[in-house]
């Protein structure tokens, strides 16, 4: 009742104001009020508590507040300049990383390049609960499969270590800044437009289908794909129980029950796992981030 007297008493115009200017983060901090909490106690009082690595993410997000990386390694990349450019041939922005263009989708604004690319680095960066690998050397003469690419950063970062590439992608509006970004090895880079699931049909591929007539070894799967991991894994099955010399690194953030889950379920086929170190804060909670996986 409130709600609907609010908003027939106010016009749209002002109610967007009200909402940037103070409601949002009002809002934020009713959504996010346990960790909040939880924050603000270790914090005060993490003398007091075992120092445990939850303890520690708690304790960062009581001194710094809300951060999907609440790590000491996230404070470098804040006051990091980045410089965002456009590409006179392809209308598409780009930063330049480690010495190669990392191409984003032409709908993205400077500021809105900057803020994504940042995330990708602190994502990335060695200590980071969301990186891949210990080492970019463990991708030499392996065939990777960048399962859910989005810009692609991870096969850029290992494109000169990699036996070749398969870029899994649907968003259209990717597809334009990947070909971009790996024009240079479009000889090692395959994109693929489907989902991978555990069906095959228009929309969806398995691992198992893709590879039916290829080779199965030494094959590296990086999975970030908004919670779908066990679907992915589920049509992996033939490959990563009878290929060799297989790695993965999968996301299990997305999905309270993931960690466990998908942990167990390639324990049972014969892979060693381990978690990355820290936490990742995702759905109002702290969550492990990346199974590691090798066999």
């Amino acid at each position: 009742m409130i709600a609907q007297l609010y908003r027939k008493a106010l016009p749209s115009s002002f109610r967007d104001k009200i909402y940037q200017l103070f409601l949002s983060k009002i809002l934020f901090f009713v959504r996010n009020f346990d960790a909040h909490f939880k924050g603000t106690l270790y914090y005060l009082f993490g003398w007091m508590m075992p120092k445990t690595s939850l303890a520690k993410a708690y304790a960062f997000i009581g001194k710094h507040g809300i951060t999907s990386y609440p790590g000491e390694y996230s404070l470098k990349y804040k006051s990091i300049p980045i410089e965002v450019f456009i590409d006179d041939a392809n209308g598409l922005p780009y930063v330049l990383h480690n010495g190669h263009k990392l191409y984003f989708p032409k709908k993205y604004s400077k500021e809105k390049v900057s803020i994504n690319y940042r995330t990708l680095i602190i994502e990335q960066d060695i200590e980071a609960a969301h990186r891949y690998v210990v080492s970019y050397d463990e991708l030499k003469n392996r065939t990777l499969f960048d399962i859910g690419s989005a810009e692609g950063i991870f096969s850029l970062d290992t494109i000169e270590y990699v036996d070749h590439v398969y870029l899994f992608e649907c968003e259209e509006y990717w597809i334009d800044a990947l070909k971009a970004t790996f024009a240079p090895w479009i000889h090692k880079v395959t994109i693929i437009r489907k989902y991978v699931g555990d069906t095959n049909n228009d929309n969806f591929v398995t691992i198992d289908e893709l590879m039916k007539d290829k080779s199965i070894d030494n094959l590296f799967l990086k999975m970030d794909i908004e919670g779908a991991e066990q679907f992915a894994l589920r049509g992996a099955m033939n490959v990563l129980k009878n290929g060799k010399n297989i790695q993965l690194a999968v996301c299990v953030y997305h999905r309270d029950e993931d960690p466990s889950v998908i942990s167990s379920t390639l324990q049972n086929i014969g892979y060693k796992t381990e978690f990355t170190n820290g936490y990742i804060y995702w759905g109002r909670r702290l969550s492990k981030a990346v199974v590691r996986c090798i066999k």
